[in-house]
């Protein structure tokens, strides 16, 4: 089999986590592979890395600029006619639109959906206008794939396509070795984690706004991580400085996926995920994999990997009652024991990047 992956960005993110394991699992099958995307970013390393070809496209964005986008097109065709692939696999809204409309089914296509680019929560132009876009766009491919029963929701909800175009399934995750060392630093701190980019719809002020309301015993007993970069991040270290947080609050700027897990791994307590709407992020799932609890928005799929069991959901753009959250896990080592332990399990049995990868091979094959 021969598939082509086409997806707008390469930077380091949930979908390209996504085509980078299925590129993996397809090579080490002896299926012939390639990638393209927007060049000069993490997943373009990563595919040359595992020895699969590489197309740039420097014509993708998000932008909706009619020539770049004439470009993209023409850059996919030729890309495309070179490759000859038996499936084209598209991620991402507009590397998902621009490809249908380009290759027109003529390949067999397949869209994922990493979260609807009209969510409840998202700009309202967005709202109004995507839904359009995609039912014209889904008469151009042969399955479209949901990673969440929440994102296959609306997808019925908004008639994107007929019932026998849709299939979900979930996003998987690699499942490390426990940390025997859990819960057992030398420092007694309880580690707080946030790793998403400093831009809507993720809030990371609501995060620093909490912890300033926290008693300051409470304080004095956690530190704070914020992995990320984006253009609110100014506007972050500005609010930290005014709640007097620096002795708590550290800004990691951007890391390589391998060195956010490690420190999951190895230093997390605590995962914090805030925003205002999302599809089924996969930043919660590596956190529940290194058997780190999480607290997060009840938003978008997120409510079907954070259960009781393994952390707490909260409103979006409530403080108060993610002040509470943080209280209850930081005053209580036991209960974030229990859910670190019980989210590992979830993430395995659930979640894995194992049976991510068969049931989407399932699908690619019953298109071609």
């Amino acid at each position: 089999m021969k598939i082509f992956f086409f997806i707008t960005k390469s930077e380091t993110g949930g979908a390209q986590t996504h085509v980078a394991q299925l590129t993996k699992f397809f090579l080490s099958r002896g299926d012939e592979v390639c990638v393209m995307s927007a060049p000069g970013g993490w997943l373009e390393t990563e595919t040359q890395r595992q020895g699969a070809p590489f197309f740039p496209n420097p014509f993708l964005s998000n932008a909706p600029n009619p020539l770049r986008l004439l470009k993209a097109a023409s850059a996919l065709t030729d890309a495309v006619r070179e490759f000859q692939p038996d499936l084209v696999a598209c991620h991402s809204t507009m590397a998902g639109l621009l490809g249908r409309l380009t290759i027109k089914n003529r390949i067999p296509t397949v869209f994922t959906a990493h979260g609807w680019g009209f969510l409840p929560g998202a700009p309202r132009t967005r709202r109004v206008f995507l839904p359009i876009l995609e039912r014209i766009a889904a008469k151009f491919c042969s399955k479209i794939i949901c990673v969440s029963q929440n994102d296959l929701r609306l997808a019925r909800a908004h008639r994107i396509a007929p019932e026998k175009k849709l299939v979900q399934i979930y996003n998987g995750i690699e499942i490390p070795n426990p940390r025997l060392d859990h819960f057992r630093r030398l420092d007694h701190l309880v580690h707080l984690f946030f790793v998403g980019r400093l831009a809507p719809p993720k809030d990371p002020f609501m995060l620093i706004h909490a912890v300033s309301t926290l008693p300051h015993d409470l304080q004095n007993r956690i530190t704070v991580t914020i992995i990320g970069e984006g253009p609110q991040r100014t506007a972050l270290q500005h609010l930290i400085r005014e709640t007097h947080l620096e002795p708590y609050v550290n800004l990691s700027g951007t890391l390589a996926r391998d060195e956010i897990l490690k420190r999951l791994q190895t230093q997390a307590d605590i995962f914090v995920l805030l925003s205002h709407f999302e599809g089924f992020p996969y930043s919660i799932l590596e956190a529940m994999a290194c058997g780190v609890p999480v607290i997060a928005s009840h938003v978008g799929g997120i409510k079907e990997a954070i259960t009781p069991d393994v952390g707490l959901l909260i409103s979006p753009s409530d403080p108060e009652s993610l002040m509470q959250a943080l209280t209850r896990l930081i005053q209580n080592p036991e209960e974030r024991q229990h859910m670190g332990v019980r989210a590992r399990e979830k993430a395995q049995n659930e979640f894995s990047v194992e049976r991510m990868c068969e049931k989407t091979l399932e699908a690619y094959q019953r298109v071609i």
